[in-house]
């Protein structure tokens, strides 16, 4: 029996969170089919190396961690999101969930054997640093990251709050190495932050979602309240912005994505085993905004149920997306608790949009390509889902639902352009006019909720 539906979050790991789908002990981890004569015979193969290793190596390595890593090394090999979780691992992920967890708050990824930082956390110890997304780790308290597994990385960097931790990181555009020194705590993700921005055509809200943990729904649901209490009156459109979002619970993005909705398929689920096969749809009256027009803010960070929310918004004709393409992490992974021995994150289905279409490897293309930069080839941008080792290739598609008509964009895009211009000011998180993409999804949701009144009034 499932006890929560979730998604693994592209490989990526926040220091201190992994997320995935729970099934109950031992559910499946058989599957149907009894093992052939050649997969004992492999097994004896496996049984005769650890023997040797054990009686020749070195040094007598202790059993445990040969076992562990002929694990992790076996699921490694399978894709970028499958592995194993040690106790200590799994009782972690179950605490992180919950939107809090010990670390430094940053969200790393691995690929090509290097760990690779995709955004500090706001308000946690790695923003604190200046750490910045696309910074390598190359060495964690002086010893290199050079082999180190993406779980193992992670564990070094926990440690009890006010503990310190020293960093090496690789940065795009300088030769010398950058050192930081943190000093690690209880990280409580404030995973929705709102404010509400007046344009010519009116007020319009902006909510910021960091990740999808058990909380985004009803803090989603409390930040329009919220705004629309500030406004003191009609809110003329939304801002959603997901951009670095990695993802997280999957019956959250479900929820998240019916607060926008009133009809029309969310996502969909395909296995190898029919109970993988589902479908989620938006709910009548579901959309708490009252039909507001909608900007989405994507870019390469916004990854899993992030884009499973992106997609179907903007498959749904629901929203615009402005930004530049997302992170094409488009699988679904089951935790299978393991007694007394931690849990095995195993990918055990691919999600579609409402299109019909997997986005693995793809990830979701904006309406409007708007970059944060006036160099995006420097940007972690360019680390995506099919950079990552052993990443599925995008399976057949679907067949899916026939979708509403796609509108026209309104006449604004054509004044938008792809990057900042010379000059634009350096972006700084405390200061919204410095954000490009920010400032031109303002510009095209004030058009839409223009167009939108318009024609109201006719």
């Amino acid at each position: 029996m499932r006890l929560r539906s979730v998604l693994m979050v592209s490989g990526v790991f926040v220091a201190g969170l992994v997320i995935g789908t729970v099934a109950g002990p031992g559910q499946r981890a058989m599957g149907q089919d009894t093992p052939s004569n050649s997969t004992y015979q492999q097994l004896s193969l496996f049984g005769d190396i650890l023997t040797q290793v054990k009686e020749n190596y070195v040094v007598d390595p202790p059993s445990e961690k040969l076992i562990y890593d002929a694990v992790n090394g076996m699921l490694a090999g399978l894709d970028p999101h499958s592995g194993y979780m040690n106790a200590q691992q799994f009782a972690d992920m179950q605490v992180q969930t919950s939107g809090q967890f010990g670390g430094l708050g940053l969200e790393v990824t691995q690929a090509s054997g290097l760990i690779k930082v995709i955004t500090p956390i706001d308000d946690t110890p790695g923003a604190k640093a200046g750490i910045k997304p696309g910074d390598i780790i190359v060495e964690i308290n002086g010893h290199s990251t050079q082999g180190l597994s993406l779980d193992d990385a992670v564990t070094k960097m926990r440690g009890p709050p006010g503990t310190q931790i020293t960093l090496m990181l690789k940065r795009v555009g300088i030769n010398t190495p950058v050192m930081v020194t943190l000093t690690r705590e209880i990280i409580k993700i404030q995973d929705v932050k709102d404010r509400l921005f007046t344009t010519p055509a009116g007020d319009v809200g902006y909510i910021r979602l960091d990740s999808f943990d058990e909380n985004a729904d009803p803090h989603i649901r409390a930040a329009v309240a919220s705004l629309m209490k500030q406004a003191h009156g009609p809110i003329h459109g939304y801002i959603l912005d997901l951009r670095d979002n990695p993802g997280g619970l999957l019956d959250q993005a479900v929820a998240v994505g019916d607060d926008f909705l009133n009809a029309g398929e969310i996502v969909s689920t395909h296995g190898r085993h029919k109970q993988d096969d589902a479908a989620w749809y938006a709910q009548p009256g579901g959309d708490i905004t009252g039909g507001a027009p909608v900007v989405v803010l994507t870019n390469a960070g916004t990854a899993s149920a992030a884009e499973i929310v992106t997609a179907a918004l903007q498959q749904n004709r629901r929203a615009l997306v402005l930004g530049t393409q997302t992170f094409g992490k488009g699988s679904v992974q089951t935790i299978m608790p393991i007694d007394n021995a931690g849990a095995l994150r195993l990918t055990t289905a691919l999600y579609f949009t409402p299109s019909g279409k997997s986005i693995q490897g793809y990830g979701v293309t904006p309406n409007v390509i708007v970059h944060s930069s006036r160099t995006p080839e420097d940007a972690f941008g360019q680390l995506r889902e099919p950079n990552l080792l052993n990443a599925f290739n995008n399976p057949t598609k679907q067949q899916g639902a026939p979708l509403p008509p796609a509108p026209p964009l309104p006449s604004v895009v054509k004044t938008i352009p792809d990057k900042p211009p010379v000059g634009w000011p350096a972006f700084d998180a405390a200061k919204p006019a410095t954000d490009f993409q920010l400032q031109m999804g303002l510009k095209l949701v004030d058009a839409m909720g223009a167009a939108r009144t318009t024609t109201a009034a006719n």
